[in-house]
């Protein structure tokens, strides 16, 4: 079964300079924003293998539009097929891979794996040239009829063809697959030959016998006998008719289906394809399809054994039912792909729409999520750029993983902040590290959680509100009693009317117990977020003062 391991780009459209190698991966999904390069990944390897012959390139096509600089693009395949590696083919011109350092080699030795190099080469005059290449040997050229053994197609937004019968097309090779017969001959002609054959044999045509008599005639009385004249299929037709037989359900043809159900019976015939081997190439795989069914897609091609397949996505439901390792990241003007690792798997489950980001702030857990979404909505009133805007993203750290998730996003490229509390020892003593590793760190002072570094330095009368706003899932004395519990001194007669630092502090212990969590919920995180950017100017030089302009100068990027 043959796969690429080895990918090489040059030139093309927006990519420069690319190489990539995706080892032994048999299911690829590659993320990135607008513009990275995504697309262009996949239309290269489509064209680098294509089964066609004829493709046209434009100007547009070189990177920058610079014609000087010729597009190479170069697919190193292990286990290519057996009809390509026979002396009289390119058996001479096989490569090895040695799998312990991934370096390929021109020089095989004990241990390698064979691998297999095509090179693609467009110069300025637009005239594509597949060769095989091996240092061993001048270059070769591989025809059409070579590289469509590879079964390479891509599923992208122009379809209709993968329904005819052409050449070329993934219905056809489908046909060719083990039906030795079919490699000599064009079913599409013979076909149509029977057809002619038929006609001309019975009445075909028989309701235009009259107007036929009337020029008998008419011919006639010129001297001219055309007697014989009938109806029937001009043979120069028969050999450019079979891209117009294509596949219909009932009497409508499938290029009027929907678009997901035109890529779904796409996938369908190359899936078919590939119980034999081939490649499978699928832009924005969610593309006109249901979250269930995109899920679906997802899911049974990655667990399929047969082939290997290359999708992108912008899909949270997609990227939920893959692994971590599956997932390669383009970023915009890079050389080549990131590779997440397993450690970044339980992020995936929990945060997958953070992978589709520039930048990421990793969040201690659910109020510090919310607190950032208040501030987003304060942005937006005070009319700054929102975080969408800087192409950011919140991932919930769910505590204890939130140091491995922001490490994870910082080696993949994300720009990244941590937002964090302060009260537990193991974090800390590894904030300096991630500092000199480039993550900006936003978080309280003094072994505080979030909530005590609030209920210290808010002003008094938004520590009041805040009380309030709990007043509504719980009592005021049971609020006092779980205040009491923490305050030093016999709780005030007054209760909450007079602000105490010894009180402050108990509210604040008291508002982070477990077992009673007053905002342990994105929405109240919202709540407090919003009570705090609303009263800046009232606790104007406290610490959550400058924390919050910490964070809102790391979303400005300033």
């Amino acid at each position: 079964m043959a796969k690429i391991h080895t990918l090489k780009i040059r030139n093309f459209r927006g990519i420069k300079d690319f190489e990539q190698s995706f080892g032994d991966e048999n299911f690829i999904c590659i993320l990135g924003r607008g513009d990275s390069g995504k697309t262009t990944i996949l239309e290269a390897i489509s064209l680098v293998l294509s089964p066609n012959w004829n493709l046209a390139f434009t100007d547009c096509d070189f990177h920058n539009a610079d014609i000087d600089q010729p597009i190479i693009i170069e697919a190193s395949l292990i286990e290519p097929p057996d009809d390509l590696l026979k002396d009289h083919k390119f058996g001479n011109y096989l490569r090895g891979l040695d799998v312990k350092t991934d370096i390929i080699s021109d020089q095989i030795e004990d241990g390698h794996i064979d691998l297999f190099t095509i090179r693609l080469t467009v110069t300025k005059e637009l005239e594509p040239i597949w060769e095989v290449i091996c240092e061993r040997h001048d270059p070769v050229e591989i025809k059409s009829s070579d590289r469509a053994k590879f079964n390479v197609f891509l599923v992208s937004d122009y379809l209709d063809r993968h329904f005819s019968w052409n050449k070329g097309n993934p219905l056809y090779t489908l046909f060719k697959q083990g039906n030795i017969e079919a490699e000599n001959t064009n079913i599409i002609i013979d076909e149509m030959r029977n057809a002619k054959i038929h006609i001309d044999g019975t009445a075909g045509f028989s309701h235009l016998d009259e107007t036929i008599q009337k020029i008998q005639a008419a011919a006639a009385t010129l001297g001219t006998d055309i007697s014989s004249t009938k109806t029937s299929i001009d043979a120069k037709d028969l050999n450019i008719k079979d891209g117009k037989v294509c596949l219909h359900d009932e009497k409508i043809p499938f290029r009027l289906k929907g678009k997901g159900s035109k890529r779904l019976i796409s996938i369908a015939i190359q899936t078919e394809l590939m119980k034999h081997g081939g490649i499978l190439l699928i832009d924005e795989i969610e593309q006109g399809l249901e979250p269930d069914r995109a899920q679906h897609l997802a899911n049974l091609l990655k667990n399929s054994s047969n082939g290997q397949v290359f999708i992108t996505t912008h899909s949270r439901d997609v990227l939920v039912e893959l692994e971590a390792h599956n997932l390669f990241r383009m970023k915009n003007g890079g050389n080549s792909l990131f590779q997440f690792s397993a450690d970044m798997q339980g992020c995936l489950r929990t945060n997958p729409e953070a992978f589709f980001a520039d930048r990421v702030i990793v969040c201690e857990g659910p109020t510090e999520i919310g607190f950032v979404r208040a501030l987003n909505s304060f942005r937006k009133k005070s009319g700054k750029g929102n975080i969408a805007l800087k192409g950011i993203r919140l991932a919930n750290g769910n505590g204890s993983s939130q140091v491995e998730y922001a490490e994870g996003f910082n080696k993949a490229g994300y720009d990244v902040c941590m937002f964090c509390d302060s009260d537990v020892e193991a974090i800390n003593k590894k904030k300096t590290g991630l500092i000199a590793n480039g993550i900006s760190i936003v978080d309280t002072e003094n072994d505080k959680a979030l909530e005590d570094q609030i209920f210290h330095d808010l002003d008094w009368p938004g520590v009041l509100e805040l009380l309030e706003y709990r007043k509504t899932a719980r009592s005021i004395n049971e609020i006092i009693a779980q205040v009491s519990k923490f305050h030093s001194q016999p709780f005030p007669a007054d209760g909450f009317t007079k602000e105490t630092s010894d009180l402050r502090i108990a509210i604040g212990k008291a508002s982070t117990q477990e077992n009673h969590n007053w905002f342990k919920r994105t929405d109240h995180g919202e709540k407090i977020g919003g009570i705090c950017c609303n009263r800046m100017e009232q606790y104007a030089g406290k610490y959550l003062h400058g924390q919050i302009n910490l964070l809102n100068k790391w979303i400005d990027n300033v």
